[in-house]
Formats: structure tokens, C-alpha cells, sequence
């Protein structure tokens, strides 16, 4: 039974894909494919080069891009922060640092472990709009408990209490980019975001938040109370940012008007349909790769550097500040190639170019892995440009195939799977990354997220030779109307 007829009997949720011997279809799939789903329904209104699902009106992508954009300002601007509420308010010797973030860092990831997959599921029955506000108020709250704590443990509770609001706020995130473009504008409103995140986190989080303890200071207030006004400035901004999320987004849900299953039928439909479609299983696998690579390039090329430069005699401020250079190139790189994968995913057949992605990556943290001395070496900001890159393949093609394979009626409860998938690849990489790094060569974990992304490059490949093609639309089509409507959100 082939997928058309098993969707007939309700068998399959999936893509019609094209039927065909598979060389005759090219690896990445034709552009000049005219696939149900991936024409342009002009009847609908449009912001720039990006079409939206019926309902959507162009402020409430304004509205999505800036909740987004502020969701992931909090996770690196209160992270920049963290040490500076160690070491003032609760004490703690530097010494003690280290190991106190990273236990920190498994019990907030293992609750994000245990939400994910039931707020993903609970988003489908009461909508995306009132979790993302929920998780902006968490936010707000925590940072008003933060700065109060005198004792670790009390740091760790308010820490695992934004930890759940930057897990709902970042699920969110990915559900409604899903829900508002039509299928053939998913990677251009992921690349867009992307790009306007990656500006909000360099001017609000590395230079606004981060700036606020000094400027206190700088007022005549003691370190303590530094950083409790800081906290609560972020504390106000995650307010505005929760009333902005209610009044901005669209709400509601997908198919608002169509028949909802009960919750834990709904949460299972989506573990179904992980499991049982092969592209988003293998986005599933990539979700839990490419968190590894986030934690390498955030984490692990800072150590290396600075771990290099103390072997060599290099004082750790100057090691630090070449850190922050390298890292700077590769984050302009990915900046400037998101556009380039945002046409490539609105192209091409998805798991094809999540494959490219893939390679992409491999090739960059393999570079990582075998250049010199980061100090000295002609090629290390070239191959900070290339992991970069890899970065943006990553970053954008995953969430657009999800978005295209997800059905509405249970999408939140995919993207509950995919981030399932991404904290658990968080937790054990980080912990791989470490073992490696004090164990063999500071440049191991590059070597070791290379492979992992290698191989799930070449699983990808035998997705897409399996499943066939699935293209972009004609860049030429006059079609004004979609074979199948795209659902409403209401």
C-alpha cells in the first residue's frame, strides 16, 4: 500500500512523495517540482519574501520574531550573568564554579527532559500563546528570586525555575515559526529569525544585560545590589515581552475549529508519528546531534583556547579576548549564511539539504579537530568561518523539515519529541565533550561531534533515497491557489 492510498484509510499523516525511480530525481530533488503542499497560495498576505498560512497577518510575525528573539536573549544573557551572582552573591570561589554549573546544567536539562514532551502536546489543546506568555512570566519571576538567593541551593531552585521557562519559551518558539509561513517559506522565516536573534543577543544580551552590574556600580550601589537592580531590570523586559507575546501573536492553535484528541492520545499521536515517518526521525536524530554542536562551539572552543594559551604561557584575559575573536568570526559567518540555507531548504528536497547541512558541519568541527595552534595558525579564522556555517545548515534545516513533515492537529506534540531529543543530546554530549577534553586532546570533541555529524549526514541521505523527493515550488509558477489548503490558525 502506497502512502497516497494508506493516507486515504487514515493510515499515514505524512507527505505524498513523489513516486519514481530516484536517479531520475537528482539527490537534491528538482526544483521544478510542483508537490501538493509546496505551492504558494497568493490569495494569502505575505510579509517580504515570506508567505503565511491563512489567518497569519504580518504583525504577528513582527510579533514572533520579537518574542523569539527575546526568548533566546534571556538564555545567553542570563547565562553571561551567572558567574557574576556566584562569585558577589552567593560567594562561591571560582574553584567551585565549574562544577557547581555543570550539575546545575544536568537537573535543569533533565527537567526540560521531563516538560518538553507534555508541553509540546498541551500546546495542541490550548494553544502556543498562553504557554510562551506563562514562559515569560516564569522568566520574570525567577529573575526577581535569582539575585535573592544566599546559598547554592536556593541559586539551583531559582535556576531550575527559569530553566522551565526558557524550555516552554524555546518550544514555543519552534511550534509557532512552524504554524505561520506556508511550507514553501518555512526556511525563510527560520533564517530570518535567526538573523535578527543573533543581532538582539550581540546588542541586548553581550552589551546591554551584560553592562548593567558595571553601570550600577558605576551609580555608587554595592555589588549585591548590582546585581539585583540588573535582575530586575531583565525581570521587567520579560514582562513587557509576555504582554507583547499576548497582545502580538496570533492566538489560538492550528484547525482552532477541527476536533482535538485528548491529551495523552495526542502526546502518543506525536510519538507515532516521529517514529513511524522517516524524515522526522532522522530530524529527531539530527536535533540530537546538532545541540552537541552548540554546546562545542559554545563551550568547548572557548576551553581550548584558553586552555592552549595558559600551556603557552598566555595570560588567561588575552586568551579570553582571542576566544571572544574567533568565536565572533564564526557567529558572523553563521549570521550571513542563514539567508544562504533559507533558500536552499524553500528549494530543495529538505532531507536532502539536511544531509548538505550535515556535511557541512562534519567538515567544520573536523577542521576544528586538526588545526594548529588557534594563536598562530593562517587558517584558524577560515575554519571558524566554516564551523559557522555549519552552524547556520544546522540551525535552519532541521526545524524547516519538521515544520514540514509535522501534522498541525499534533505539530506541538512533534516539536515536544524534537526537543526531547535535543535536551538529551545536551546532556550526553556535554558530558562526552568533557571526558574527551580532560582525556585525550583539547581538540577531541571537535573530532567527535565531526563523526556524529558525518553519520547522521549519511542516515539522512538514505532517508531522502528511500522517501524520494520532495522539492521546492516553481520559482516561475503563476499558480495563485494551493492543490491542498494550508490550515487556518484561529
Amino acid at each position: 500500500m502506497g502512502p497516497l492510498a494508506r493516507r486515504a484509510h487514515g493510515l499515514y499523516h505524512g507527505p505524498i512523495l513523489r513516486q519514481g525511480p530516484i536517479w531520475s530525481q537528482g539527490i537534491m530533488g528538482s526544483a521544478m517540482s510542483n508537490q501538493p503542499g509546496f505551492e504558494i497560495d497568493r490569495s494569502q498576505r505575505r510579509l517580504g519574501p515570506i508567505w503565511l498560512s491563512p489567518g497569519i497577518a504580518p504583525a504577528n510575525v513582527l510579533a514572533l520574531f520579537f518574542a523569539g528573539m527575546m526568548t533566546i536573549v534571556f538564555v545567553t544573557g542570563i547565562g553571561v550573568l551567572t558567574p557574576y551572582l556566584l562569585a558577589e552573591h552567593i560567594k562561591m570561589p571560582t574553584s567551585e564554579q565549574g562544577d557547581f554549573i555543570g550539575t546545575l546544567t544536568v537537573y535543569v536539562e533533565i527537567m526540560a527532559i521531563a516538560l518538553v514532551i507534555p508541553l509540546g502536546s498541551l500546546s495542541d489543546k490550548l494553544g502556543r500563546v498562553p504557554l510562551w506568555v506563562t514562559a515569560f512570566t516564569l522568566i520574570a519571576i525567577a529573575c526577581v528570586l535569582l539575585p535573592a538567593a544566599r546559598t547554592p541551593e536556593m541559586f539551583m531552585l531559582g535556576r531550575i525555575l527559569l530553566g522551565a521557562g526558557l524550555a516552554m519559551g524555546t518550544l514555543m518558539l519552534g511550534t509557532v515559526m512552524a504554524d505561520y509561513p506556508q511550507n514553501a517559506s518555512r526556511g525563510k522565516i527560520i533564517s530570518i529569525n535567526g538573523f535578527i536573534t543573533g543581532f538582539g543577543v550581540v546588542v541586548i544580551a553581550a552589551i546591554g544585560f551584560s553592562k548593567l552590574p558595571g553601570y550600577f556600580a558605576g551609580e555608587g550601589f554595592d555589588a549585591i545590589k548590582s546585581g539585583t537592580y540588573t535582575f530586575w531590570v531583565i525581570a521587567g523586559v520579560a514582562t513587557a515581552a509576555a504582554l507583547i507575546t499576548s497582545v502580538g501573536l496570533k492566538d489560538g492553535r492550528p484547525n482552532k475549529t477541527e476536533e482535538k484528541d485528548p491529551f495523552l492520545i495526542n502526546l502518543r499521536n506525536g510519538y507515532d508519528e516521529t517514529k513511524r515517518n522517516p524524515r522526522l526521525s532522522i530530524a529527531g536524530v539530527a536535533y540530537f546531534v546538532s545541540r552537541g554542536d552548540l554546546i562545542v562551539m559554545t563551550t568547548f572552543l572557548t576551553l581550548w583556547i584558553v586552555a592552549v594559551g595558559t600551556d603557552a604561557g598566555v595570560e588567561a584575559k588575552d586568551a579570553t579576548a582571542t576566544a571572544g575573536r574567533i568565536f565572533a568570526v564564526s557567529q558572523t559567518a553563521m549570521l550571513l549564511f542563514m539567508p544562504v540555507m533559507g533558500f536552499l531548504v524553500d528549494r530543495f528536497d529538505r532531507v536532502s539539504v539536511l544531509s548538505f547541512s550535515m556535511a557541512v558541519a562534519a567538515v567544520g568541527y573536523f577542521a576544528l579537530g586538526i588545526v594548529g595552534d588557534p594563536f598562530s595558525s593562517p587558517f584558524i579564522f577560515p575554519v571558524a568561518i566554516m564551523a559557522g556555517a555549519g552552524e547556520a545548515c544546522i540551525l535552519v534545516s532541521g526545524p524547516a523539515l519538521v515544520g514540514q513533515e509535522a501534522p498541525g492537529k499534533f505539530r506541538g506534540a512533534v516539536f515536544g519529541m524534537m526537543g526531547f531529543c535535543g535536551a538529551l543530546g545536551v546532556l550526553i554530549h556535554s558530558k562526552v565533550c568533557g571526558m574527551l577534553f580532560d582525556g585525550f586532546t583539547y581538540q577531541t570533541p571537535f573530532l567527535y561531534m565531526a563523526g556524529l555529524n558525518a553519520l547522521v549526514g549519511i542516515g539522512a541521505l538514505l532517508v531522502r533515497l528511500k522517501t524520494g523527493a520532495i522539492a521546492g515550488p516553481n520559482a516561475g509558477s503563476n499558480t495563485s491557489k494551493v492543490e491542498a489548503p494550508v490550515p487556518a490558525v484561529e
